[in-house]
């Protein structure tokens, strides 16, 4: 792919607008947009238009509707974004089709999709496939890497991760909730990968058992399903792992971490914004951290930069395209998905289960 521009395709309109990012890349053409809703398609292409004139640039994005029409064209790459449970079935059309792929989380809906995303993958060893997973390029989570891959804080004891998008619902009038929405549905602890990805990937482990509960108390009043599960899990290396995944109760928006380790232990400030929120760490390596943690100052984007929120999706898509252009291995590539995604899937079964202790079987 070296001194040709890639063109690149979205499909899910909604949260796939983040790839406009990839305009300001002088090896990128942002040459396909798909959905199923006109009117997204119509807001779309003069968002995008808009920012190619803003870079400079000159070309056309065409617009489809249909994702068979869209796999026609001359796309090379395409960012899946649409509904957390239909990621799959167009991951394989798309590298059938001879399309890499980065898909949006989670990667798969079940043990089923797993198997044959990853012989999918397997079959395609041309082409890129990489799993959208933003949070693993937060700023702070990078430092966290950094810091247990220089052994500050030992081998991982226990972690916790929680991801909490609730609203107020008694707010909302029950006549204008759009209930067609995924996340309406959907299964919470399913939606794992925010809270999971980053602490396996910062400790090098995978999950190997879990055992997940529900809440019977509902918190939204126009819905009878149970929007929060939480997961104990056990990982290969031995360690346990709390995860925490609320989609409605009055809990507000952010995403909480903590890992502590033999030698010491880091957590995020859970009072604040994630935009200016830092990190404290009791290390055995510094004196006194015990009685009083040490501030380390980074948030989500490093101290220099611009981007916050963003940050991570910009930097993400940046070396999804980097690994097709200069032919290196996926940065999240299907086995990293799979590990990452299927313990939500086994996790809402054990749910369904009373909680019963579930082996998460290695794909």
């Amino acid at each position: 792919m070296k001194n040709k521009k890639l063109k690149f395709g979205i499909v899910g309109l909604n949260r796939g607008l983040i790839a406009k990012c990839l305009i300001k890349r002088g090896d990128i053409v942002l040459s396909a947009i798909c959905d199923k809703r006109e009117d997204r398609l119509i807001e779309a292409q003069r968002i995008i238009a808009e920012e190619i004139k803003r870079q400079g640039r000159k070309y056309t994005v065409k617009a489809y509707t249909s994702f068979d029409e869209m796999l026609k064209s001359d796309v090379d790459a395409i960012l899946i974004a649409t509904d957390a449970d239909k990621h799959t079935p167009l991951v394989i059309k798309a590298m059938e089709a001879g399309k890499h792929v980065i898909s949006e989380i989670p990667a798969i809906d079940s043990i089923k999709e797993a198997r044959e995303l990853k012989a999918c993958v397997k079959a395609h060893p041309e082409l890129k496939y990489m799993m959208a997973e933003n949070c693993l390029y937060w700023a702070f989570i990078e430092t966290w890497r950094e810091m247990y891959r220089e052994g500050m804080l030992g081998e991982a004891v226990y972690a916790e991760g929680a991801y909490l998008h609730a609203y107020d619902w008694r707010d909302k009038d029950p006549e204008k909730i759009d209930k067609s929405h995924w996340r309406y549905t959907y299964p919470s602890i399913k939606y794992v990968t925010h809270s999971l990805g980053p602490i396996l990937d910062i400790t090098r482990d995978r999950c190997v058992s879990v055992s997940c509960m529900m809440p019977d108390v509902v918190c939204d009043p126009h819905t009878a399903i149970r929007k929060n599960g939480i997961a104990l899990l056990k990982t290969e290396k031995g360690a346990v792992i709390r995860i925490l995944i609320c989609f409605d109760a009055y809990a507000g928006y952010g995403h909480r971490f903590m890992i502590i380790g033999t030698e010491g232990s880091i957590e995020n400030d859970n009072t604040k914004p994630l935009e200016e929120a830092m990190s404290y760490a009791s290390l055995r390596s510094v004196d006194g951290s015990i009685e009083r943690k040490i501030e380390i100052p980074v948030t989500l984007a490093a101290m220099d930069e611009k981007e916050t929120r963003g940050r991570g999706e910009i930097k993400m898509l940046g070396e999804f395209v980097d690994c097709i252009i200069n032919d290196t291995p996926s940065p999240i590539d299907i086995d990293r998905a799979i590990d990452i995604s299927l313990p939500g899937i086994i996790a809402h079964e054990s749910a369904l289960r009373g909680g019963e202790l579930l082996e998460i079987p290695l794909i």
